[in-house]
Protein backbone atom coordinates (compact mmCIF):
# COMPACT_ATOMS: atom_id res chain seq x y z
CA UNK A 1 0.00 0.00 0.00
CA UNK A 2 0.85 3.27 -0.74
CA UNK A 3 1.53 5.96 2.08
CA UNK A 4 1.23 9.72 1.02
CA UNK A 5 4.65 11.41 2.39
CA UNK A 6 4.59 13.13 5.80
CA UNK A 7 1.04 12.19 6.12
CA UNK A 8 1.25 8.50 7.81
CA UNK A 9 -2.23 7.59 6.26
CA UNK A 10 -2.26 4.72 3.22
CA UNK A 11 -4.17 5.57 0.34
CA UNK A 12 -6.90 3.59 -0.33
CA UNK A 13 -8.23 3.20 3.20
CA UNK A 14 -11.15 5.29 3.48
CA UNK A 15 -12.47 8.81 3.67
CA UNK A 16 -9.06 9.15 5.73
CA UNK A 17 -7.39 8.81 2.50
CA UNK A 18 -9.67 11.30 0.82
CA UNK A 19 -8.40 14.10 3.02
CA UNK A 20 -4.46 12.60 2.91
CA UNK A 21 -4.64 12.92 -0.77
CA UNK A 22 -6.34 16.59 -0.99
CA UNK A 23 -9.21 15.35 -2.86
CA UNK A 24 -12.63 17.35 -2.37
CA UNK A 25 -15.41 15.55 -1.00
CA UNK A 26 -17.68 17.88 -3.58
CA UNK A 27 -15.74 16.89 -6.62
CA UNK A 28 -16.47 12.82 -5.65
CA UNK A 29 -20.07 13.41 -5.70
CA UNK A 30 -20.02 15.47 -8.70
CA UNK A 31 -18.52 12.81 -10.50
CA UNK A 32 -21.04 10.06 -8.78
CA UNK A 33 -23.71 12.35 -9.87
CA UNK A 34 -22.50 12.37 -13.49
CA UNK A 35 -22.12 8.61 -13.71
CA UNK A 36 -25.39 8.08 -12.36
CA UNK A 37 -27.10 10.23 -14.96
CA UNK A 38 -24.66 8.61 -17.42
CA UNK A 39 -25.97 5.70 -16.82
CA UNK A 40 -29.74 6.63 -16.56
CA UNK A 41 -29.84 7.88 -20.42
CA UNK A 42 -27.69 4.59 -21.36
CA UNK A 43 -30.61 2.64 -20.21
CA UNK A 44 -33.49 4.40 -21.43
CA UNK A 45 -31.37 4.66 -24.77
CA UNK A 46 -31.18 0.64 -24.75
CA UNK A 47 -34.31 0.38 -23.59
CA UNK A 48 -35.88 2.22 -26.58
CA UNK A 49 -34.17 0.14 -28.86
CA UNK A 50 -35.25 -3.26 -27.87
CA UNK A 51 -38.78 -1.43 -27.54
CA UNK A 52 -38.58 -0.35 -31.11
CA UNK A 53 -36.87 -3.90 -32.66
CA UNK A 54 -39.59 -6.12 -31.10
CA UNK A 55 -42.25 -4.11 -32.95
Amino acid sequence: MYKVPGSGVAVGTGVGSLAATGAGVAWWVVVGAVLLVAGLLLTRASRRRRATADE
